[in-house]
């Protein structure tokens, strides 16, 4: 057993895990992997590494595989209005003059909402918005949750009060409309297109419908813990997930179930994320182009302390910055549902990643937004796996909407130019290309830039066409980060 091993089985012992899996990766190789507890209660079967899960939220980001096919083959915009690809106008009524478009969806700032902040079917008998109908059969279609303000199934609450593009607002609603934009642009059901063209080229048991399962007998139960604070209550069994499912929704309305209904073992999502790592490719298998991960990996959106761990998005990707002061931006997604908690967190720069779940137990938040049990195994395999840094080279030109980074490429929504005797450049934009998470202090334009122990503030930041410039030659001073200017080439060493 691996020194990792060892703390990971500890932890999974001290909060009490019904079972857990996880699997690290370094350089397109699994370099560790455990496994710990019950896949099932009622029947006393152990986990293993082939154990599957319904990984919840994670479904997201692989959700975004598909999406961005479609976006390369030219049958996807990430920037043109979604009612023209559903065929009738969708509109926050609040702003009737603003496209939602699909990247808006992929960021989560669309200003699309679940409706009501649960997930009870009826409100007075009523069942509104997609909380309303989520987990039904019912043939509610898109068009009666956004546009029709006749359909018994819409409410005001669909939407929110900002400005689409301006807020992020978690929505497993905007996820679905997502998977019915792969129907509409694909011409296929979502479920197979994703089979056919996501999990069957990379050779992975997965899918939305666990009836397609190979390994149906491993899927694990999953379970919430008890008001006594000791026993466990069966969620969902791995029986009811293979007997039970949604059924087969008109072409272009299926939004119920993408947001996190896949089912996968964590060696197999393992290769999704080294897909990711390696920048769109897997074992000789091209899914996606390099500057179409990069698009996906970069930073878009950034926020306060109010989003939690969702301070900041790619395109259906968290970015966890500074991972406990050591200067590690991690990007992925986590999941949580009907007891799962899971994550995949990886790095590109570093070639390092891990996925990990559990089907419940006794974990915890921490002051830092993310639960105990995610902290403590990030550390751990930090600890005994990350390779130490090495320097990294932020270059741009002015006047040039595009960077480059630990060979990666960033575009800017604005060019870099210099004004007295300072550089400008997007703010969101320096923060990535420096490994760092910008910190928006309020709604406006104050931003906060933290490398370390070191730090600098913005009030009212100048903005551009809507994007906050921030001063470079300002900044890296204040965080002691070097820089060479050559002309119009800068070149930041870190």
């Amino acid at each position: 057993m691996s020194k990792f091993s060892e703390k990971f089985q500890k932890i999974c012992q001290d909060a009490r895990l019904v079972g857990a899996n996880i699997v690290v990766c370094k350089d397109d190789e699994i370099i560790d992997k455990d496994f710990y507890g019950l896949a099932s209660i009622e029947d006393n079967k152990k986990t293993n590494h082939d154990t599957v899960y319904r990984i919840a939220s994670i479904s997201k980001t692989v959700l975004a595989i598909g999406l961005m096919q479609l976006y390369e083959a030219g049958k996807i915009d990430l920037d043109k209005d979604i009612s023209e690809y559903f065929g009738y106008k969708i509109r926050n009524p609040k702003f009737p003059d603003v496209a939602i478009t699909p990247k808006m969806l992929l960021l989560q700032t669309s200003s699309i909402t679940d409706g009501y902040d649960d997930e009870e079917l009826t409100h007075d008998g009523i069942p509104l918005g997609y909380n309303g109908v989520n987990g039904s059969d019912w043939d509610v279609s898109v068009k009666d949750l956004l546009a029709d303000t006749n359909s018994k199934y819409y409410t005001p609450l669909t939407f929110s009060d900002y400005e689409p593009g301006t807020h992020f607002i978690y929505s497993n609603f905007g996820c679905g409309l997502v998977a019915c934009l792969i129907e509409r642009a694909s011409g296929e059901y979502y479920y197979d297109y994703m089979i056919k063209h996501v999990f069957e080229p990379l050779g992975v048991d997965a899918s939305y419908r666990a009836k397609d399962i190979k390994n149906r007998e491993g899927i694990a139960s999953l379970y919430n813990t008890a008001s006594d604070g000791v026993s466990y209550s069966l969620c969902r069994s791995g029986e009811r997930f293979v007997k039970g499912g949604y059924k087969e929704f008109p072409l272009g309305e299926t939004f119920r179930g993408p947001a996190g209904g896949l089912f996968i073992n964590m060696v197999d999502l393992s290769k999704i994320m080294r897909l990711f790592i390696n920048r769109g490719i897997y074992n000789g298998v091209r899914l996606l182009k390099e500057e179409t991960v990069d698009l996906m990996y970069q930073t878009h959106w950034f926020g306060s302390d109010i989003e939690g761990d969702y301070r900041a998005k790619g395109l259906q990707m968290k970015v966890m910055h500074n991972f406990e002061d050591r200067g590690i931006a991690f990007r992925g997604h986590t999941g949580g549902a009907y007891g799962v908690r899971s994550y995949m967190y990886f790095n590109q720069k570093a070639k390092f990643g891990a996925c990990f779940i559990t089907s419940g137990g006794y974990y915890k938040s921490t002051s830092e937004g993310i639960l105990d049990v995610f902290k403590q195994t990030l550390s751990a395999l930090i600890d005994e796996y990350y390779p130490e840094p090495t320097p990294s080279e932020f270059k741009f030109e002015l006047g040039e909407k595009k960077a480059t980074v630990d060979n990666r490429t960033i575009i800017f929504n604005e060019a870099p130019f210099e004004y007295n005797d300072e550089i400008y450049l997007p703010a969101i934009s320096l923060a990535d290309g420096i490994g760092i998470v910008g910190h928006r202090i309020d709604e406006e334009n104050s931003i906060e830039f933290i490398k370390f122990d070191k730090s600098i503030k913005f009030v009212n930041l100048m903005d551009f066409d809507k994007t906050p410039m921030a001063p470079m030659k300002e900044v890296l001073k204040a965080l002691d980060i070097k820089y060479e200017i050559d002309g119009k080439k800068v070149v930041i060493k870190y």
